[in-house]
């Protein structure tokens, strides 16, 4: 009888872990291949991101020292940027919705992007959310792009600071 009950105890742990393992293992092999994406785009191989986002399956954003690498991967097109942080003199969350005007509320949205403004006055939007057949919820998007407009407004102070 403690036999059979072991037995079936061992078959349904394995029935709650190997899923879990399984599951586990392609977030984290997906995570790798994003970051390899990253990587791709530095010109500075050696020395590894102080900070990385990936959202979507097909996005990502990362800093190393003065260098930002954002890419977004959509099926009509994509985007792949390296940035100086040292050019950034100012940085911005817009937010559209399908007409092109500032949405009245979050659930409106349909894009995200953040404004850059650079010492030579070009300017650049990255964007994080744009609605599609595939994208049509806004999910981590905007806590996302919130974290890097601080961080990118971050290092811009403090890169003026320093001059000073």
């Amino acid at each position: 009888m403690d036999t059979t009950n072991t037995i079936i105890g061992i078959v349904f742990l394995l029935l709650i872990l190997v899923p879990i393992y399984v599951i586990n293992n392609n977030v984290k092999k997906r995570k790798n291949q994003l970051l390899k994406t990253l990587n791709e785009l530095s010109s500075d191989k050696n020395n590894k991101f102080s900070e990385t986002d990936f959202w979507t399956n097909n996005s990502g954003i990362g800093i190393k020292g003065d260098e930002l690498c954002f890419f977004r991967n959509g099926e009509e097109h994509s985007m792949k940027e390296v940035i100086n942080l040292k050019d950034v003199k100012k940085c911005s969350l817009f937010q559209f919705d399908k007409h092109g005007n500032v949405p009245k509320s979050n659930h409106e949205i349909n894009k995200l992007s953040l404004h850059l403004t650079f010492s030579n006055h070009n300017e650049i939007n990255l964007v994080f959310f744009h609605i599609d057949a595939k994208n049509f919820i806004i999910g981590e998007e905007f806590r996302i792009a919130a974290k890097w407009q601080a961080i990118i407004t971050g290092k811009s102070y403090n890169k003026k600071r320093q001059k000073s």
